[in-house]
């Protein structure tokens, strides 16, 4: 069996991702390059800081909500740690998540690194399983909200066909990816063999290593994930409470992207916000490697609320408010999270 003295985890390079925020930051200032610095000064001239305010509270009341879904299964898997910790842990992942952007995989490594760090006696297994299935449930409300929200505006707006069939291809398209990596969670053959592969391309790579010690611990860990898995998946009343939770932490997530439109003095149509919201969120979910997603992700949500009828000007600000909120604020609070997660299991472990 492979417990926590069998998989250690290093110190993390923040410094190695220096090049992806440079390269991010470029695309970022090229966006508001295009859009006009001039506009940008005069379009957040206006804008009513309290509401930036609500919208940033109102976003981290979503993500206790996003932490509790996690969490219930996490003390399924019999790890005794307290909410308020976990809430630490959880806002922690979103800094690496847009820190080393790799479809949230290094916020869950993220997790799986603070838990082992807290709590004696882990294994990577039970914990990336709760992590796993916890990011799985989370596309469901996203991914029905986009995919109601196409439809909605298919009905009464009129948006390019492009547009509306983007906005579908990328709903759908994640919502089977999700159901095609659950089946594969769950089939321990299927995982072996992904595995293999993997680790056949490692040894390409490094020529000459003997790997035959990877494999057998790789093993032993496919194992013991597809039974954590399987354990998870067999409790029904679980699941549902865990997605009641991610469903209103949605709620949550949705009415920041309102509230941000609020503050810039425009009242937009809740089905729109809902829809393009709801789409960028999985835009984010793509491996594009850049950190946050920053200019790509701006840009094409600016773009799909001005073709929503949202005024140019006013598409600008409630998304720069937007991305304000659930980028800067979000990251530089999870930021500080890490830091007090560090100071506080550095050394010798503290527990929740």
């Amino acid at each position: 069996m492979i417990s926590e003295a069998d998989v250690r985890f290093p110190t993390i390079p923040f410094r190695k991702t220096a090049v992806l925020i440079l390269i991010g930051l470029v695309l970022y200032f090229g966006y508001l390059y295009l859009v006009g610095f001039g506009t940008v000064r005069s379009e957040l001239a206006r804008v009513n800081l309290a509401f930036v305010a609500l919208a940033c509270l109102v976003s981290l009341c979503g993500n206790v909500f996003h932490t509790a879904g996690w969490w219930v299964l996490l003390r399924h898997m019999k790890y005794r740690i307290s909410l308020g910790w976990a809430y630490l842990i959880y806002l922690s992942s979103i800094f690496f998540t847009n820190l080393v952007p790799s479809a949230a995989l290094s916020g869950e490594l993220g997790k799986i690194y603070f838990v082992q760090k807290s709590v004696p006696g882990t294994r990577v297994d039970r914990i990336f399983a709760a992590g796993l299935m916890s990011r799985l449930l989370e596309v469901v409300p996203t991914a029905l909200g986009a995919i109601l929200g196409v439809t909605y505006l298919a009905l009464y707006y009129s948006l390019p066909i492009w547009a509306l069939g983007l906005c579908a291809v990328i709903a759908l398209g994640i919502a089977v990816a999700a159901a095609f990596i659950l089946a594969v969670s769950m089939n321990v053959r299927l995982l072996r063999s992904v595995a293999n592969l993997f680790l056949n391309v490692v040894s390409k790579i490094f020529k000459g290593r003997n790997m035959d010690a990877i494999r057998e611990k790789v093993d032993a860990l496919v194992t013991q994930y597809e039974a954590s898995i399987r354990e998870i998946s067999a409790s029904k009343w679980l699941i549902v409470k865990a997605l009641a939770l991610i469903f209103v932490a949605w709620g949550f997530d949705v009415s920041v992207a309102f509230i941000a439109f609020m503050a810039v003095g425009y009242v937009i149509p809740v089905g729109v916000v809902m829809t393009i919201y709801s789409v960028m969120v999985l835009v984010s979910l793509i491996p594009a490697f850049v950190p946050g997603g920053l200019g790509y992700v701006d840009g094409l949500m600016n773009l799909l609320y001005s073709l929503a009828g949202v005024r140019p000007n006013d598409a600008f600000s409630g998304t720069f408010i937007i991305r304000l909120v659930t980028l800067w604020f979000l990251t530089a609070v999870g930021g500080l999270a890490t830091l007090l997660l560090a100071r506080a299991t550095g050394g010798d472990r503290a527990g929740p």
